[in-house]
């Protein structure tokens, strides 16, 4: 029985042992034991005010588009403030000058980013600039960049890991039409280039030579020049019309042209010349003389007829008393409101939380939303409500695809005639996801 008694005692006295070692091993612990367990924490939901860069060119070789580019983005952000804003809070736009400079822009845009603290960037103008821009700031940067006026195909192959975009259809639809009109509408059969050496200006002389060709034209040369201004263009003309082409294409910025079709008219070197989107400039005609381009023509993007775009260019005229008077202002008005609707989406002003909301708000399918006051209160209901929404912007649909693209879209043909330029004179819709692109011209 003794040796019983010490058995038991001894194993009573062990089974304490161990759980005295057992709740040594437990962490320490007081009244507040559940705040003292750590959780994952979430990502901060950054809620305002948002706060847009508009990157555009006031100064340099694309300044005539400046502020054009500018008012329009304030138009929509005057028009999204007067709906209850983003978040509940005023957007606020912040202007900075790109020069239509690539080293002046990438200054802009770390000061628009690091000093302003915006969340987005629309810009720039140039495919020659909005290129460096994504590529050193915004994309580095995670900032959502979208461009109104940027048109290169380069921009499409460029590692963004999804922050640059454009409302603009890409040049690949723009040479196309360039080219039917030059062959088919205007009736040229030989024609040469005289392009601005960057980005947009080769992308788009390479894609009218190559349909110009396809439709059975000849191009006799491409000739590039200096993006920077020049005080004379008169080789690179000489060098362009040696095959004596029918018609040169024009496809430069109005501070280049300007200088060289005056050169070109004064010394007979040719007389005959079609335009496109950066050559589209009344105050370059105006100075060199009206009737030295009486009845001739070019191509810019432009856009279907919609009440969006009916709305914009009531709004715009109401707002500064004039029509919309460049291209690509549609499209930087569109960029500002996707970029709102983005962040009401995403309930928070980070740029990443904007990037990933874009597609939801802009692409099919959801319940069509537009601009202007009441169509962005409206947007605001439905977005609270849960319920998907698709942009339906003042330059057409804003369906981006995988790199950013808008795939559809129109261009115009604008003529000259009685000393004005007279705007879309016929317009084409196109259709960049089908191979080869499908071209619908829109009748009245």
């Amino acid at each position: 029985m003794r040796m019983f008694r010490v058995a038991r005692y001894w194993l009573l006295g062990l089974a304490i042992l161990l759980a005295a070692a057992s709740l040594a091993l437990l962490p320490a612990c007081d009244d507040d034991e559940e705040e003292a367990t750590p959780t994952p924490e979430a990502s901060p939901v950054v809620t305002g005010p948002l706060k847009i860069g508009i990157l555009v060119p006031f100064t340099g070789t694309l300044s005539d588009f400046g502020e054009p580019f500018a008012n329009a983005a304030k138009l929509a952000v005057k028009e999204i403030n007067e709906a209850g804003g983003v978040l509940g809070q005023d957007v606020t736009l912040i202007e900075g000058d790109s020069g239509t400079e690539p080293i002046k822009a990438q200054e802009e845009a770390r000061r628009l980013i690091d000093i302003e603290g915006v969340s987005a960037i629309v810009g720039a103008a140039s495919s020659g600039v909005t290129l460096p821009v994504a590529e050193s700031v915004a994309v580095p940067s995670e900032i959502v960049q979208i461009s109104p006026a940027s048109t290169s195909p380069a921009l499409s192959a460029v590692d963004d890991n999804g922050f640059l975009y454009r409302t603009t259809i890409s040049d690949a639809a723009q040479g196309v039409i360039l080219a039917k009109l030059t062959y088919e509408i205007l009736g040229f059969t030989s024609a040469c280039t005289m392009y601005v050496n960057n980005a947009y200006g080769q992308g788009l002389s390479e894609q009218f030579s190559e349909t110009f060709e396809e439709l059975g034209g000849t191009v006799t040369a491409e000739v590039s020049h200096a993006a920077e201004e020049q005080l004379t263009y008169v080789s690179e003309i000489t060098q362009c019309v040696e095959g004596d082409p029918d018609a040169l294409l024009a496809i430069s910025y109005p501070e280049h042209a300007g200088v060289y079709l005056k050169e070109a008219l004064e010394q007979a070197l040719i007389d005959t010349f079609v335009f496109c989107d950066g050559t589209k400039s009344d105050d370059q005609f105006e100075a060199l003389g009206w009737a030295n381009f009486e009845g001739m023509s070019g191509t810019a993007p432009g856009a279907l007829e919609s009440a969006a775009r009916t709305a914009f260019t009531a709004a715009y005229e109401a707002e500064y008393g004039d029509k919309p008077p460049m291209p690509f202002m549609r499209e930087s008005y569109d960029a500002v409101y996707v970029i709102a609707l983005a962040a009401e989406k995403a309930g928070s002003t980070d740029a990443k939380a904007i990037r990933d909301a874009i597609a939801d708000i802009a692409n099919p399918p959801g319940e069509a939303a537009s601009p202007g006051v009441d169509g962005f209160a409206s947007a605001l209901e439905l977005i609270a409500a849960g319920t998907a929404i698709n942009y339906q912007g003042a330059a057409g649909p804003i369906d981006f695809d995988a790199n950013g693209d808008v795939l559809q879209g129109a261009i115009e043909v604008w003529d000259i005639t009685a000393g004005a330029i007279v705007e879309a004179a016929r317009t084409f819709a196109v259709d960049l996801s089908v191979t080869p692109p499908t071209v619908t011209e829109v009748t009245d």
